[in-house]
């Protein structure tokens, strides 16, 4: 069944481009720039989820979902905001909103993010996934994942009384990135209470290049907005794209944080005995080291754990032995793996055990790790030769081996379009294969400067079918766009052609 989404907003653009895109991914979705009228739709269809602008007349949109939760408690809500007063966020907190996005988003966040909401009110309406315990029942672990393919960030934590509740967040701008993660009692009896932290968060992530500063200035804002003082423990990190220089501020002994290279190096990160949300002006300490992108961060939240491996009860090489053997994974099967060694650590108490685990991995879009260039020269003398190379290139990189065979055939045809086209028999030239990582994207270019064709006149194969095309007749075109997620063709008589070719795909290291 669809799930229906009331989406509230007085941005004419912005609703229809959100509408839009939420149809195409098979929702059902109704809009309105009024505040009025969505209440009056909301009481007379029950929705699974509403998203509304903060700022509105009438009323806001922390009073609108106020007013829909009388008529339909369990309805999920989302928050759109270029940040509002401290006092809206407070109120939203308390009014139940599930998350809040700042203005301007990318629709792909927006999304994410409710698949998320959604995702925890099919579970328990909460914001993290527990099972039914019977009274002698040992707790299990509550796997809470922040990504969608599980691989940028994975949080294991125990959901029992005594474990702290955990969070995670990661923001990207033009040239860093930064990521949080945060813990506090679940004692202190405030729902939502991570939402408002991140939705700070993201807000202070725009102008702040310090995570001491972006600390500092969340620290002031708890403590001047939330009235309870419980110990609040924070781990920032800010990756700069371009110079490849990672700063980060631990605050709170109860965290044990490392970095885990890609060349098997672990690094521990040095954390201080700082508990936030208890004083306004306090000094937040940094750290700086020179970090590429790609390395994968682990986070043991038990102040159990942390200082059995400061007072060496614990050795910091038992740690790296696990991680060596299960780096290969994904986040989601590092997380799990060090949750399953803890558990199994008999130094520690049962109740010592009570922790959360985070791995998350902080990917650098702008740099480009992989970069190759093949050179062919007409006339081949051997093209399976090249061909080989290619792919032995390629296997190092590109782990899904289904993927690595689309990438493959479609530059076989690339290239084989340029030999037979391109240049005359016999005719001296070259064709060049260019092969990239651009995020998660691998970009391949195939070029030659051969005699080249009007594209204005080139019209596609009028069939949905392989067999029975020819070459001639498009076969080489027609494939590539089969099996790759975007193609461009640049093409002009007497200056040559360029096939661009793109495939989302799981790098190695990730």
């Amino acid at each position: 069944m669809k799930k229906k989404i009331l989406l509230v907003d007085d941005e004419e653009t912005l609703r229809w481009a959100l509408q839009n895109t939420l149809l195409d991914d098979g929702y059902d979705v109704e809009e309105t720039n009024d505040s009025i009228e969505a209440l009056e739709l909301a009481k007379k269809r029950k929705y699974d989820l509403v998203i509304s602008d903060l700022t509105m007349p009438f009323m806001n949109g922390v009073q609108l979902i106020a007013e829909i939760k009388k008529a339909n408690p369990s309805i999920r809500a989302i928050i759109m905001t270029g940040y509002g007063s401290t006092e809206a966020v407070i109120e939203a907190m308390h009014t139940g909103v599930s998350d809040f996005i700042t203005k301007p988003f990318k629709l792909e966040h927006m999304k994410k993010v409710i698949r998320k909401v959604l995702s925890e009110s099919e579970n328990t309406g909460t914001n993290v996934y527990s099972e039914k315990k019977h009274e002698n029942e040992e707790p299990r672990p509550c796997e809470v994942y922040t990504d969608k393919h599980k691989d940028s960030s994975y949080i294991v934590q125990d959901e029992t009384e005594k474990a702290n509740h955990a969070f995670y967040d990661a923001v990207e701008t033009d040239d860093r990135q930064l990521a949080l993660f945060g813990s506090f009692s679940r004692e202190a009896g405030l729902e939502n209470l991570d939402t408002v932290i991140k939705t700070v968060f993201r807000y202070e992530a725009k102008t702040c290049r310090s995570p001491a500063s972006l600390i500092k200035n969340m620290n002031t804002f708890l403590c001047e907005n939330i009235k309870n003082r419980f110990p609040l423990m924070l781990f920032c990190v800010i990756l700069e794209k371009q110079g490849q220089k990672l700063s980060y501020s631990i605050c709170g002994e109860g965290l044990a944080c490392f970095v885990f290279s890609q060349e098997k190096e672990m690094t521990q990160l040095q954390s201080y005995p700082l508990f936030l949300n208890m004083f306004p002006d306090i000094s937040v300490p940094e750290q700086t080291l020179p970090m590429p992108a790609g390395n994968r961060f682990i986070v043991i939240d038990s102040n159990a754990v942390a200082t059995s491996i400061r007072k060496g009860i614990i050795q910091k090489d038992r740690l790296r032995d696990a991680l060596v053997r299960d780096v290969a994974g994904d986040c989601e099967h590092v997380a799990k793996k060090m949750k399953e060694g803890i558990d199994g650590w008999h130094e520690l108490t049962a109740d010592a055990r009570n922790c959360s685990v985070i791995a998350f991995t902080l990917e650098n879009g702008r740099c480009m790790p992989w970069k190759e260039e093949i050179s062919i020269s007409m006339p081949i003398d051997d093209y399976d030769e090249v061909l080989q190379l290619f792919e032995e290139k390629l296997s190092k990189i590109v782990g899904d081996e289904c993927k690595r065979h689309d990438i493959i055939t479609s530059v076989n045809e690339a290239v084989l379009n340029a030999l037979f086209f391109a240049y005359k028999e016999g005719e001296k030239g070259e064709i060049v294969l260019k092969f990239s990582r651009l995020g998660e994207d691998i970009i391949i270019v195939v070029s030659d400067r051969g005699c080249g064709f009007d594209t204005q006149n080139y019209e596609e194969p009028d069939t949905t079918f392989y067999k029975g095309i020819a070459r001639k007749d498009g076969r080489g075109i027609f494939v590539m766009k089969q099996l790759m997620d975007r193609v461009m063709i640049q093409s002009g008589r007497g200056t040559g052609t360029s096939v661009f070719l793109a495939k989302r795909v799981n790098f190695y290291g990730n």
